[in-house]
């Protein structure tokens, strides 16, 4: 960001005016007041804007705003303590305060830094691949793919078997 801001609310305050921004905080911090589903998640992320019909306030002390969580709203209160970075997700442009980064943030962090360091190590050919405990897999962000061939049939698709059911979509138009 030019014109880097230094304190959590002016970074926050120069995010919101640009857009959407992403808040990750530690919902464990004292102080903060998230629906409690949520309440022990030390990445929660948060998307505000200024835009939203509730308004959001900003100090040095924390975040205040009204904040929909599947379709319910919710009154939150962020405190700055809390909040260890924000940053536009469009763009990925933001700040990182790692003195207020839970242990686990950090940790996480930290491996996949040196993860990324690191070459692929490869097997010998020769060698039989050992038994390994499943990795935890990352939890999907659901990213957009191409899709190729809709509507083409391949050679092996029946013309008569069994179709699935067509879903309807969870809009509807009200006149």
């Amino acid at each position: 960001m030019p014109d880097t801001p230094t304190s959590k609310e002016a970074v926050v305050l120069k995010l919101l005016a640009e857009g959407d921004t992403m808040l990750c905080l530690d919902a464990r911090h004292q102080g903060v007041r998230v629906p409690p589903q949520h309440a022990n998640n030390h990445a929660l992320r948060l998307i505000l804007n200024l835009n939203f019909p509730q308004p959001i306030e900003v100090t040095a002390q924390g975040v205040s705003a009204n904040l929909s969580f599947g379709g319910r709203r919710y009154t939150c209160y962020i405190p700055m303590e809390a909040v260890w970075a924000a940053f536009n997700p469009d763009t990925m442009q933001g700040m990182m305060w790692p003195d207020s980064m839970p242990a686990e943030v950090k940790a996480d962090f930290a491996l996949r830094q040196q993860q990324e360091a690191s070459p692929p190590q490869t097997a010998p050919p020769q060698q039989a691949p050992r038994a390994v405990a499943p990795a935890r897999a990352p939890k999907s962000r659901g990213r957009l793919r191409p899709v190729t061939g809709v509507g083409k049939k391949s050679p092996d698709q029946d013309d008569e078997g069994p179709q699935p059911p067509r879903q309807r979509g969870h809009l509807r138009i009200i006149k």
